[in-house]
């Protein structure tokens, strides 16, 4: 038998094994997926934002890359920046302290940021919060960036006057904005403003600048937006005051027609001229399939996949050793055979082999099994246990034995009672 179970056994591990292999990979794809969906639906993300501003019908996205396009159809490109020291590579947090107090979301560099200016109308979103904001969903003092951490990235960006960055002492700062002709309040919390020298104010004043336009180096022509306090327009600050309405004014004013593109991608992907059937397939394209939400599908079928191979590891197996004996087969004749003499009307004949049928039960119970096969080693076991009643048994089966083939059914049933009692007696007989 332990022989018969070795291929089953094998043919299990197999299974499971790669089960698991399967299970690990959809797992990795999920994963690496999720870090900048997390980003996204965070306190400090800009899903609220891209939902608000569609809800008009305007044309807006969330990008993370993977495929290229047009510049001409991108009216405005809102850059969210999750680096306080740009061109320094950010340590790994090895802790959850240091996770928490966290500076740096990802790498970019301020050569991309510019390049990515120029290409398109661009709104750069400084930093404010430490990964602790997004984790925790807590906008406190204590998980705010360095003041001034953002100022150096800003320069290397303008690279101009020094553009200091630095917060407001009070808890909550109102900015009066109009827009569309209405009087409107934008209101932020420990308000992070710049010193916009040679920038022109949309929100704030030059000295206490939130929101303002102003000149990219070696292109004269080319303006960036920069918004100095992300809390404007990202998930936390979007319902305070009357910042979504400004917001919506201000971004679908400077967009007109065309799509809002929110850029969490670390690489330029619009280009002129753009040719979409020139560029080469390359793996990203495939990454794309397996990103959310298609990873919760993959994820889905690996685990339907894991559980159909262990279900049918264990359901399909090498029969038995006691499934390839007679009991079966020998029980079916039986059947057929009783059912066959009820039909021709045989109950006389079928009482006597119902009778030692019986008798060759009770007796296996107690005889070893190549003695309860046998009625006379049945009758032995009857008279050893009770003389008195092993004679009724006699008396009984010779009785049945003497009956024609063809009898009534309600005598037949009178016999089986009375040989039925004398079983009962016998086995319940101390």
């Amino acid at each position: 038998m332990s022989a018969d179970l070795k291929p089953a056994r094998f043919r299990l591990d197999i299974f499971l094994i790669g089960g698991a292999i399967v299970l690990l990979v959809a797992i990795f794809f999920y994963v690496s997926g999720q870090s900048q969906q997390v980003l996204r639906h965070s306190p400090s993300g800009l899903d609220g934002l891209q939902r608000w501003l569609a809800t008009d019908g305007h044309p807006v996205r969330s990008f993370t890359g993977g495929w290229a396009s047009e510049p001409a159809k991108i009216g405005l490109r809102i850059l969210p920046i999750y680096d306080s020291d740009l061109n320094t590579v950010r340590a790994a947090p090895t802790s959850k302290e240091e996770l928490l107090a966290q500076m740096d979301e990802y790498d970019v560099s301020e050569s991309l940021l510019r390049q990515k200016a120029q290409i398109v109308q661009t709104l750069l979103v400084l930093p404010k919060w430490r990964s602790g904001m997004r984790l925790t969903g807590l906008g406190h003092p204590a998980l705010l960036i360095p003041e001034g951490r953002a100022s150096t990235g800003l320069q290397q960006v303008l690279d101009g006057p020094k553009q200091n960055v630095r917060y407001l002492r009070q808890p909550f700062t109102d900015f009066p904005v109009t827009t569309n002709g209405q009087s409107r309040t934008a209101r932020l919390y420990v308000a992070q403003v710049f010193d916009g020298a040679g920038c022109t104010p949309l929100i704030g004043r030059v000295s206490e600048m939130v929101l303002g336009r102003c000149k990219l180096p070696d292109a004269p022509n080319d303006e960036v937006l920069v918004l100095s306090d992300p809390d404007l327009l990202n998930n936390h600050g979007l319902r305070l005051g009357d910042n979504a309405h400004i917001v919506k004014d201000i971004l679908l004013d400077l967009a007109g027609e065309k799509t809002v593109m929110i850029d969490y991608s670390t690489s330029i992907w619009l280009f002129e001229n753009f040719q979409g059937e020139t560029r080469e397939r390359t793996w990203s394209d495939l990454a794309r399939f397996f990103a959310y939400p298609f990873s919760v599908l993959w994820g889905s079928a690996a685990l339907l996949m894991v559980l159909t191979l262990w279900r049918a590891g264990l359901r399909f197996g090498p029969v038995t050793q006691a499934a390839r004996g007679l009991g079966a087969s020998k029980q079916t004749a039986n059947t057929a055979r009783a059912r066959l003499m009820r039909l021709t009307g045989q109950d006389g004949a079928l009482l006597g082999d119902y009778a030692k049928t019986r008798l060759v039960a009770f007796a296996a119970r107690s005889l070893p099994a190549a003695q309860s096969k046998d009625v006379d080693a049945a009758l032995g076991y009857a008279r050893r246990r009770n003389p008195k009643l092993a004679r009724k048994l006699e008396d009984a089966l010779a009785v049945i034995g003497a009956l024609p083939p063809h009898l009534p059914a309600s005598s037949a049933i009178e016999h089986v009672d009375r040989f039925e009692l004398i079983l009962e007696q016998l086995e319940h007989d101390t």
